[in-house]
């Protein structure tokens, strides 16, 4: 991977973790995740309309819209109710070890066989993954927390297969426009079902993106630009395996600003087993 391709990888990275670190704490999580993929609605068409492409998509890339929409809506409702039960320095390295489920979902679709380092790092993420949000003496501190971590995970690694292979037939703003049009609806579907029963079910989304519209705009913009720039990388013609080892920073940056700016317990525990986590992927990665 060239030079230039790897500081863009990196510098999506280290922003990476900026989303959920900003809505860390929020009164209503899956309001201002559905504003954050509105916001991507909104980046999205203006990207469209600056760089003069239109909004029509290959017929074969519509399937892919599909599966990444439904990836991506498991990721931020599994990622937000992991974090809204527990720390970020737990649950994030967990949250972006999709990987390790790539892995797995290629060896038992196609047989895919793998060589003893990147078996040994997926030993490496397991236990780092159990190890990393061990507390009060338990091997699972919130069993439904890390069970909504490893839910994440999963969509995490089906959107990530899917838009590696639509960026090979199309452009990245009209599929992330039209992907985030279905994420949207569907984190509003979610919401409304929480809210089923009251007299507004639809209320609690407009409440939520108006106590934290600043907070909702720059996770926004911020997590907008960062995947801008590994769709652009994989355009560019990088292989999904290098790029996912690089991004593997993010797990060990997300521990440190979780432990400087949210004051999360066990910052230096918690970082060790993610830079371990983060080397068991790029084992993986690099097969």
């Amino acid at each position: 991977m060239e030079l230039v391709w790897i500081l863009m990888v990196l510098l999506s990275a280290v922003t990476h973790p900026l989303r959920d670190l900003t809505l860390k704490g929020v009164a209503h999580p899956v309001s201002c995740y559905t504003g954050v993929c509105l916001s991507w609605m909104v980046f999205a068409g203006a990207h469209m309309a600056l760089s003069g492409q239109g909004p029509a998509l290959p017929a074969r890339v519509w399937p892919l819209v599909a599966v990444s929409a439904l990836g991506l809506t498991v990721y931020y409702y599994g990622t937000l109710s992991a974090l809204r039960r527990g720390n970020l320095s737990a649950y994030y390295p967990i949250v972006r070890s999709s990987p390790l489920a790539i892995a797995a979902i290629s060896w038992l679709a196609s047989g895919q066989s793998y060589s003893w380092a990147a078996l040994s790092g997926m030993a490496l993420i397991i236990l780092s993954g159990l190890m990393i949000q061990r507390g009060n003496g338990r091997l699972l501190d919130d069993p439904r927390a890390f069970a909504m971590a490893l839910l994440a995970m999963l969509g995490s690694a089906a959107y990530s297969i899917s838009d590696a292979t639509a960026m090979q037939d199309t452009t990245s703003a009209p599929f992330l426009f039209w992907t985030y049009a279905l994420v949207t609806l569907a984190m509003a579907a979610l919401r409304a079902w929480e809210d089923r029963g009251t007299s507004a079910p639809l209320l609690g989304v407009v409440r939520g993106w108006a106590q934290n519209p600043w907070r909702i705009l720059f996770a926004g913009l911020s997590s907008y630009l960062s995947y801008l720039l590994i769709l652009r990388v994989f355009q560019l013609g990088a292989e999904a395996a290098a790029v996912s080892a690089v991004r593997q920073v993010s797990i060990p940056v997300s521990v440190i600003l979780a432990a400087l700016v949210l004051k999360e317990p066990r910052g230096l525990h918690r970082l060790g087993w993610a830079v371990l986590i983060a080397i068991g992927i790029a084992m993986i990665a690099l097969q």
